[in-house]
């Protein structure tokens, strides 16, 4: 398991990888990894509820994909995406950070197969899962 203390080493992680198929569960899926790492750092800059609006448009698009995972995808929806989420830290309701590790996976060539966005789609239900965890632990006063 990879334990990332910080936001930068989200960043420079995935900047690395070839693609987003090519991202380990095991990297953002347990606390301390990427998803628990964007959702902490986020937060308190964040509104739970467009987090929630961003996942949505992304589960939108999921399901106009098809099933061949090796298959190209269009762009075009991927590229829209960023100005929604530039709008939303305009009204900063939207943290700069999350905007700019999804900048990282939306541009340049990390997703250009179904596989590349069903890896994105699953490291942002992790991220949404983080994020209500932390709001709960919050509220009821717990730690990690």
């Amino acid at each position: 398991m990879s334990i990332f203390n910080s936001i930068e080493e989200v960043k420079k992680h995935l900047e690395n990888l070839s693609s987003l198929s090519a991202l380990n569960p095991e990297h953002y899926a347990p606390e301390e990894g990427i998803a628990d790492r964007i959702a902490t750092e986020s937060e308190k800059e964040m509104k739970f509820t467009q987090i929630r609006k961003f996942f949505a448009h992304i589960k939108k698009i999921e399901a106009e994909l098809g099933g061949d995972t090796k298959a190209k995808i269009d762009r075009t929806k991927l590229y829209l995406l960023m100005p929604e989420l530039a709008y939303g830290v305009g009204r900063e309701v939207i943290s700069k950070k999350f905007y700019d590790i999804m900048k990282v996976c939306l541009s340049g060539d990390k997703i250009t197969t179904v596989a590349d966005f069903k890896r994105f789609v699953e490291l942002l239900t992790a991220v949404v899962a983080y994020s209500k965890f932390s709001k709960f632990k919050d509220k009821k006063g717990g730690s990690k």
